[in-house]
């Protein structure tokens, strides 16, 4: 659970640095290439106020970058001031403002490299032009600037990130860890008493002199007692989940031969129960896992089905093959529909939908364990509800194992 919070503390602020961060570097070349443009827009409106006296070469050598051009009202270019272009140019040039213009004009040609701009008249149309390359070059340098540097702040704040999300969910930590701790050391001291209760009630339940109210009493107890113990020993193998189950008892497990065992060893409980268990079983699957906790997970289902399944009703259990990397357990009975709200929250801890189940011996613990022992087997449990029967699945990798 920790490791789950500190992942997705590292997911979420990875991804606000990544938007703000992009906001910020691809917002830089935008603005410093619109400041060149109204820059630009600004020094050309100048020089069409005067274009004759500031192009002039001898009073403003400066002005050598800008040419300007004048236009008569049949088009035809009658003067023109430049030291970059010819008359044969300029009417190249003219011919792609008037088609730029004719459109939604930026006051840029992006062919031609050029800013330009114009003032008329009633007689013609004076228009001036400047160079764009060192500007776009200026801010293709940038833009390639921005970008390495937004890939080595974002490699910066998620290595930051890693190590300031250790440092926020030390104090979770350290609270659910005291929270697993009391649990396990609770539960060990509740387990002593309560088994000399045990004892002692069933030496006294099997002792002839007893009287019919006394044995009455002493069921009672009996009763209880064995619920507290369920529900201790399920908290203590809550305990021993989260704290990881172990690599090494990770093997090779013949889920086909686990499946088929636990089910002849369900059968009897269930029948005795009222259910018939019906199964289907695909030969030769294997899975890496816990031998141990993956039987521990098919009883748990398996006794989940017989709790809730309408009286007299069959229980399927099937495994089968999925595609070619996964292995598919489903156990199915006929019940009470659930809502898809009792079907997201069914394997939270201590979790029970209704009166139906709260008065059976159950304390919302069984399924909380499988999904736990699951998702560190690197699978996925699920429960689908139709309009009669529940059905709980179990997905897993499948282990190919090479036989000569």
């Amino acid at each position: 659970m920790i490791k789950r919070l500190q992942q997705r503390f590292i997911v979420i602020m990875i991804i606000i640095a990544t938007i703000l961060l992009g906001i910020l570097f691809v917002s830089i070349p935008i603005l410093e290439s619109n400041l060149a443009r109204s820059n630009a827009s600004n020094a050309l409106n100048v020089i069409l106020d005067k274009p004759e006296e500031i192009l002039s070469p001898r009073d403003n050598p400066s002005s050598l970058t800008y040419s300007a051009f004048y236009v008569n009202h049949v088009g035809t270019i009658t003067r023109y001031y430049s030291m970059q272009y010819s008359r044969s140019q300029l009417e190249q040039i003219y011919r792609e403002i008037q088609s730029d213009y004719y459109g939604e004009s930026d006051f840029m040609l992006e062919n031609s490299h050029l800013y330009y701009n114009y003032s008329k008249s009633a007689a013609g149309t004076w228009y001036a032009i400047e160079s764009s390359m060192e500007d776009e070059l200026y801010t293709d340098s940038l833009f390639r600037t921005c970008m390495l540097m937004y890939v080595v702040s974002l490699v910066i704040v998620s290595i930051m990130t890693i190590y300031l999300s250790k440092w926020i969910i030390k104090p979770t930590e350290f609270a659910w860890n005291q929270q697993k701790q009391f649990i396990a050391d609770a539960s060990h001291e509740l387990k002593t008493p309560l088994t000399v209760i045990l004892t002692n009630a069933e030496l006294l339940n099997k002792t002839k002199t007893s009287s019919t109210s006394q044995k009455k009493y002493i069921s009672n107890i009996l009763t209880e007692s064995h619920q507290m113990k369920t529900l201790i020993t399920h908290l203590l193998d809550l305990a021993r989940i989260d704290r990881g189950i172990p690599k090494e008892n990770f093997i090779p497990v013949d889920i086909s031969g686990l499946v088929t065992d636990e089910s002849l060893v369900m059968e009897v409980e269930l029948f005795e129960r009222g259910h018939l268990l019906e199964t289907s079983v695909d030969e030769k699957l294997f899975v890496k896992g816990d031998l141990s906790k993956l039987r521990e997970v098919i009883d748990i289902l398996l006794d989940n089905a017989g709790k809730y399944a309408y009286d007299g009703t069959a229980i399927k259990m099937s495994l089968s093959k999925q595609y070619s990397s996964n292995i598919l357990l489903s156990v199915s009975n006929k019940g009470d529909k659930l809502s898809d709200k009792e079907l997201r929250d069914i394997f939270t801890r201590f979790y029970r939908t209704d009166s139906s189940r709260s008065h059976n011996g159950s304390y919302g613990l069984g399924l909380s364990i499988a999904k736990e022992i699951i998702n560190q087997h690197g699978g996925m449990i699920w429960a689908e509800c139709t309009d009669d029967e529940i059905i709980f699945k179990v997905k897993l990798p499948m282990l190919c194992l090479h036989r000569e």
